[in-house]
């Protein structure tokens, strides 16, 4: 092998193993073994910024902004509050969390789906007792089951259909092409995981204590003159029965 491949080599090894241990952010593991392989001449600009091109991965940087959309507006803490409701057992929080994870995964992009809905399960987990841990986990497994149902709902299928588009003459993956597959895949595995998470799942609680920095959830609001809040008494002002929330105190 030439110099070029035994550096190509070396960077990947150090990618794959920086990626593994998880000390480093995903996104600056890739872009600085990108940049190290332009600065050594191994790949040119061109080839460097050609992955930015790619439509499947402007496909997912634009279902970010959909996500967060769905995240600032309210709306998803709204559906998911009515989905995930208070089960009487962890197994059948576990199976509530998982059937709609699946579903909405399968049309929203899951990585920033479990980004939106890491605060989300974990507030969840608090008021039912159960830890973080054995919620995030079925989390994390439903949206990856759920995705690869459709052409959309991971990275991976868009990457794949950007380059069968690009590299061949095949035509474009169809929506739901992978269903046939990834949906009984999908059901399998969310069965498995409520049936046998008890046995499997660890239980760790959050590495963050309310007690040792309150503010982390605590949020604040003006109220300015002229609002249709000014002048109003708690209780018509509609802040006593807040969801999710308690008010603390006035200033």
């Amino acid at each position: 092998m030439g110099l070029e491949a035994w550096i190509m080599l070396g960077v990947l090894t150090s990618v794959f193993g920086l990626l593994m241990f998880s000390r480093w952010a995903a996104d600056a593991v890739l872009v600085g073994g990108v940049a190290l392989l332009l600065l050594t001449g191994v790949i040119d600009a061109e080839q460097a910024l050609e992955g930015m091109s790619n439509e499947g991965v402007i496909t997912i940087g634009v279902l970010f902004v959909v996500a967060a959309g769905l995240r600032e507006t309210g709306g998803l803490d709204w559906m998911m509050n009515r989905l995930l409701g208070r089960p009487h057992s962890e197994r059948s929080a576990q199976a509530r969390l998982m059937l709609p994870a699946a579903g909405l995964s399968a049309f929203v992009n899951n990585t920033p789906l479990v980004a939106m809905l890491i605060p989300v399960v974990k507030d969840w987990g608090r008021k039912l007792k159960i830890p973080a841990s054995r919620l995030l986990l079925p989390l994390s497994v439903a949206s990856i089951l759920g995705g690869a149902c459709t052409l959309i709902g991971t990275s991976t299928n868009l990457i794949v259909n950007g380059w069968l588009l690009s590299e061949t003459e095949l035509p474009a993956l169809g929506m739901f092409q992978f269903a046939w597959v990834a949906l009984p895949v999908a059901v399998v595995g969310i069965v498995y995981t409520v049936a046998f998470g008890r046995k499997l799942l660890p239980e760790r609680g959050s590495a963050i204590d309310l007690r040792e920095d309150p503010r982390e959830y605590t949020v604040e609001m003006i109220v300015e003159n002229g609002s249709p809040l000014s002048g109003r008494t708690i209780e018509t002002a509609g802040l006593r029965h807040l969801p999710g929330l308690y008010l603390v105190e006035i200033e």
